[in-house]
């Protein structure tokens, strides 16, 4: 009986031991796995980081054009370009500094940095932003972080409203006179501004006289949240700039004729021609180039709806001509065999071809 106990507690004992260096053995064997799939566990830890913190981060472009490219620099193939203001995601940045980006439309690429104005905000501060600069294609082109510009109310009535257009609702009126900051400046031509006790809005930059100055030049005035309303968003019916505006519209679809000037059918400068003669009482010179020589410059991120723009059409001098209207559009008389169309002046032709603008009115 004891022979048996023995062996019993022997081979328990054998037993465990075996156990005992299997699990070892199996400890050993697996060590390698283990250690690889917690590193693994780590890297993709930290990746998954690394974006969150990359895809929080938001490119403006500063440049007129900025090519995107398929690796980080020049040497590589171009495949797209961004026009001034646009937003873009940065998702990395490559040693050399530059930034692999997307675009809304998902393309991926890599820019210069030199063009680019990265903000570290949060993604849902970013979220929040995006929603409100893209209202309506809208987006903020430049901000200003302390008051170098100032405008004043050039119209008897402007409206002040909580965002940069006619849907937003209206906060009060702004009379002629008044000296207001300039915050932001949107591409639409409408502005952020900051009055003189510090409330914020936004107005239609096409009734403010832009000059440089600082928050000590700000003028108050009387400021009414009643009152009626001007027609057309704070404008009055007489202004001659909308007038011109208007006037141009109503060309649309009318057939392009070279040397046309009116009323029936038009070439690119008897187009302007004839909108600011027959609504302004304005003569501009009769050809594109020449007309780059009436009124006074304004840079691209200054454009008001009105404003003349001028192109190169491939060349190296001015070929044609077109007249703003606001939200990134023109109105122009493209060529023989097309009518007076709305165009896209971000589209890739047109920013590459862009030369300057000039301001008739104002």
């Amino acid at each position: 009986m004891s022979n048996i106990m023995f062996t019993e507690k022997k081979t328990k004992s054998t037993l465990s031991k075996a156990l005992a260096l299997g699990m070892v053995a199996t400890s050993v064997s697996f060590g390698a796995q283990t250690a690889t799939a917690d590193a693994a566990k780590i890297e993709n830890t930290n990746t998954t980081s690394t974006y969150k913190t990359q895809t929080s981060k938001t490119g403006i472009v500063t440049a007129y054009a900025l090519n995107i490219r398929k690796g980080p620099s020049t040497s590589y193939e171009r495949i797209g370009s961004l026009a001034e203001g646009q937003k873009v995601t940065v998702t990395s940045t490559a040693s050399n500094g530059w930034y692999k980006i997307k675009t809304s439309s998902g393309k991926v690429g890599y820019v210069s940095p030199k063009y680019l104005k990265v903000s570290t905000t949060e993604a849902d501060k970013d979220d929040k932003d995006d929603n409100e600069n893209t209202h309506k294609g809208t987006y903020v082109v430049k901000t200003y972080t302390k008051i170098s510009k100032v405008g004043r109310v050039s119209v008897s009535s402007l409206n002040l409203r909580t965002g940069p257009s006619t849907s937003y609702s209206k906060k009060g009126s702004l009379h002629k006179g008044y000296v207001v900051g300039i915050v932001k400046q949107y591409s639409n031509g409408w502005y952020e501004v900051k009055l003189k006790g510090g409330k914020k809005g936004c107005v239609d930059g096409s009734y403010l006289k832009i000059t440089s100055g600082t928050s000590s030049d700000l003028k108050n005035g009387s400021s009414s949240s009643t009152g009626k309303e001007d027609n057309n968003d704070g404008t009055v019916s007489s202004s001659k700039v909308q007038a011109v505006i208007n006037m141009v519209k109503r060309q649309v679809g009318k057939p392009y004729v070279y040397g046309a000037a009116g009323p029936n059918s038009f070439d690119c400068s008897g187009l302007t021609y004839y909108c600011y003669k027959n609504a302004a009482g304005i003569t501009l010179n009769r050809s594109s180039a020449a007309q780059a020589s009436n009124g006074r410059y304004v840079s691209k991120s200054e454009l008001k709806p009105g404003d003349l723009i001028f192109f190169n059409s491939g060349t190296n001098r001015i070929r044609h001509v077109g007249m703003y209207v606001g939200n990134g559009q023109f109105i122009h008389a493209p060529s023989p065999g097309k009518s007076v169309k709305y165009e896209n002046l971000y589209s890739s032709y047109y920013v590459k071809g862009y030369v300057t603008a000039r301001r008739i009115i104002g």
